[in-house]
C-alpha cells in the first residue's frame, strides 16, 4: 500500500497529489470493476484518509470521468501512431477497435458515461470532459485524413460516428458469459454476430463506405 503522509501545500504538490490518486484510481477501477469501485477502498489503497479524497474529487463518478478523459487520450495517442499514407480501410477500423479495447478502463466506463456517471458530476466538469472528448477525436481526424484519403470533413463525420459506434456496439458485451456453455451451433452463431467487435466492424466499414460514396 502506497503512504501519502503529508498533506499537499504547494500547487506542484497538489498536481502530484492529484496524479497519484488517479493512478490509484486506475488500478483499483481495473481490478474491481466500475460497480465494485469504492472511494472507502481507494482511499485505504492510497493509505491516506477518505476526506483528502473530496477534496480533490468531489464524487466517486469525478475520479470516474478523469480516469476516462486519461484513458481517451492515451487511446487517440496510440491510434495516431499507427496512422500512415494508404492505410487500408479494415486495418484502420481494427485498429480504432482494438486499442480501444486494449484499456481496463476506457471501454466500461464508455458504456456508462452517458447513463450514470455523467448524471452525477458537475456541469463544469461535464462541460470540460465533452470538449476534451472532441480534442482528442479531431486529433485523430488530423492524422487520420491523409491516411485514409478523406477530406477532413467526411474524416471529422468517421470519427465523430465510429465513437459513438464504438460505446453502442461493447453493449452487446453485457450479456452473460456463454463460452462454456453447450449451446446449439445456430444459437452460438447468432451470438458471435451480435459480438462488439463484428458489430463494430461491420458497422464501421458500412460508415466508411458511405461517407467515401457520398464524396
Amino acid at each position: 500500500m502506497a503512504e501519502i503522509k503529508r498533506r499537499a501545500v504547494t500547487d506542484a504538490q497538489k498536481q502530484f497529489r492529484r496524479q497519484e490518486i488517479l493512478d490509484g484510481a486506475r488500478a483499483h477501477f481495473a481490478q474491481v470493476g466500475y460497480e465494485n469501485f469504492s472511494m472507502n477502498q481507494l482511499a485505504k489503497r492510497l493509505g491516506i484518509v477518505k476526506g483528502t479524497l473530496y477534496l480533490y474529487f468531489p464524487t466517486k463518478e469525478s475520479i470516474i470521468l478523469a480516469l476516462y478523459g486519461r484513458a481517451l487520450e492515451a487511446w487517440s495517442e496510440a491510434l495516431k501512431t499507427e496512422l500512415r499514407d494508404g492505410l487500408p480501410d479494415p486495418v484502420f477500423i481494427a485498429h480504432f477497435y482494438d486499442l480501444a479495447m486494449a484499456d481496463p478502463v476506457l471501454v466500461p466506463i464508455l458504456i456508462r458515461l452517458e447513463h450514470v456517471i455523467e448524471h452525477n458530476v458537475s456541469i463544469e466538469l461535464l462541460i470540460h470532459s465533452k470538449r476534451h472528448f472532441k480534442a482528442c477525436l479531431d486529433s485523430i481526424a488530423e492524422g487520420a485524413h491523409c491516411a485514409l484519403a478523406l477530406s477532413r470533413q467526411q474524416t471529422d463525420d468517421l470519427i465523430m460516428s465510429l465513437g459513438v459506434l464504438l460505446a453502442g456496439a461493447t453493449h452487446s458485451d453485457q450479456g452473460p458469459a456463454l463460452a462454456n456453455e453447450d449451446l446449439p451451433d445456430d444459437v452460438r452463431t447468432i451470438f458471435a454476430s451480435l459480438s462488439s467487435r463484428e458489430v463494430f466492424s461491420r458497422n464501421a466499414a458500412r460508415i466508411l463506405a458511405g461517407i467515401r460514396a457520398a464524396g
